[in-house]
């Protein structure tokens, strides 16, 4: 556990200063840019993140549990994977606008999404590199560079949308924030480990997508539960309501990195211990909950009680997000709860076909109350069935880990 800590403190201090950064950045794009685009931007990031989620394809959690049981395959996944993930995501870009032409008739809310899916070819070099120092545990440098990244984007946005450049503005400083996110993991690369060069071998690819098909399919459902209510709202309610939404929506994922640092640490180490040390992982596994259960409470009251007077301080535009923020509000503690569920489940291939399976029936779940409650609703539906699913999703992944692993 200390190891986790420490391991889990590196990113906790660049995160912390990456959400502040974010967080006022939040509020300066939903004031300046109003509440229409505002739900504009919400739309086009979130299918950045389903097409990111697409493109990664489960490699990264593959190469994070193949290079810490074996630094030696190193060298070689690296390449093979790099080459693969730009090939596929180059694919998925071009198929993806053709749909997104032939479906959508709201022409600038069309440009706005393929210019935010462009920053998935940095991102794609990225996340490979990032892996690797996942796996090292060297996690420090994971953090930094995605705290550079952060502070580009942040500073990029200012200028361009102080120049008149507005919603296109924003896009455009994400994708220098990929960039700039791609350079530095590069470069601290070279540094520590060297730059890792290897034959592209068809083999390998074909061992690395089978390997990281279950991580890529859980993957997808997992941005879909996190971002399809978005997508929904934008196409069902419009722009209006998924700007409301958006703000409370962003203000929750501003603390989301605190589960997903202690996870990224947890992994390598649950993936050591998941075939002869079960008794080990159990003990980690209960004091990891306790731990992020109580990180969680405190959280859900700072965000239940004390937010929405920020809201009304900083965007009084926005007041009707103050509602969604307490509803979202009570996600939290199951979020931070469940997050070493996961771990434990996706650190060995023995339950992954089964975790694919129940993730299929919460994302189900979402989707179609989303369906039906949105119409009528609008953004209150798509947060209270958040928190439903948030609490499923527990439920059902604890009972899996308490009667399959350590029963």
């Amino acid at each position: 556990m200390r190891s986790i800590l420490k391991q889990t403190s590196w990113l906790f201090f660049f995160q912390t200063i990456t959400r502040i950064i974010g967080f006022f950045y939040v509020i300066y794009l939903a004031r300046i840019l109003g509440v229409f685009d505002f739900g504009l931007l919400t739309a086009a990031l979130a299918y950045f993140s389903i097409i990111s989620s697409i493109a990664d394809f489960g490699f990264n959690r593959f190469l994070i549990r193949e290079v810490a049981r074996d630094r030696l395959q190193a060298p070689q996944l690296i390449c093979n994977v790099a080459v693969f993930r730009l090939t596929l995501t180059s694919v998925l870009f071009a198929v993806f606008s053709i749909f997104l032409y032939a479906l959508d008739q709201d022409k600038m809310r069309i440009s706005l999404i393929l210019l935010a899916t462009l920053a998935i070819l940095p991102q794609s070099i990225a996340f490979t590199f990032d892996a690797i120092f996942v796996a090292i545990q060297k996690l420090q440098f994971s953090a930094g560079a995605l705290f550079i990244s952060s502070l580009t984007t942040a500073l990029a946005g200012l200028i361009l949308i102080e120049n008149g450049f507005g919603v296109w503005g924003a896009v455009n400083a994400l994708i220098l924030g990929q960039f700039i996110y791609a350079a530095t993991l590069t470069y601290l690369l070279y540094r520590q480990q060297g730059i890792f060069l290897s034959a592209v071998k068809s083999r390998v690819i074909k061992e690395a997508i089978l390997g990281s098909l279950p991580y890529g399919l859980l993957s997808v459902l997992g941005l879909l539960y996190f971002r399809i209510d978005s997508v929904l709202l934008s196409y069902i309610k419009g722009n209006f309501e998924t700007g409301i939404y958006g703000v409370a929506y962003k203000f929750l994922e501003a603390v989301i990195f605190i589960p997903g640092a202690f996870s990224l640490a947890l992994f390598p180490i649950l993936a050591k211990l998941h075939d002869d040390r079960t008794d080990e992982m159990r003990k980690l596994y209960f004091k990891s909950i306790k731990l992020m259960g109580v990180v969680g409470i405190m959280l859900f009251l700072v965000y239940f009680l004390i937010l929405p007077s920020l809201i009304r301080l900083f965007l009084p535009n926005y007041l009707q997000s103050i509602e969604a923020i307490r509803i979202l509000s009570f996600s939290i503690p199951f979020i931070f709860i469940a997050a070493p569920g996961v771990q434990v489940l996706l650190s060995s291939e023995k339950y992954l076909k089964l975790v694919v399976l129940l993730s299929l029936f919460t994302v189900a779940f979402n989707i179609i109350l989303n369906l039906i409650f949105i119409p009528q609703f609008g953004f209150r539906a798509a947060a209270w069935i958040t928190v439903a699913s948030d609490i499923l999703s527990f439920a059902i992944f604890y009972l899996l880990i308490v009667k399959k692993i350590f029963k």
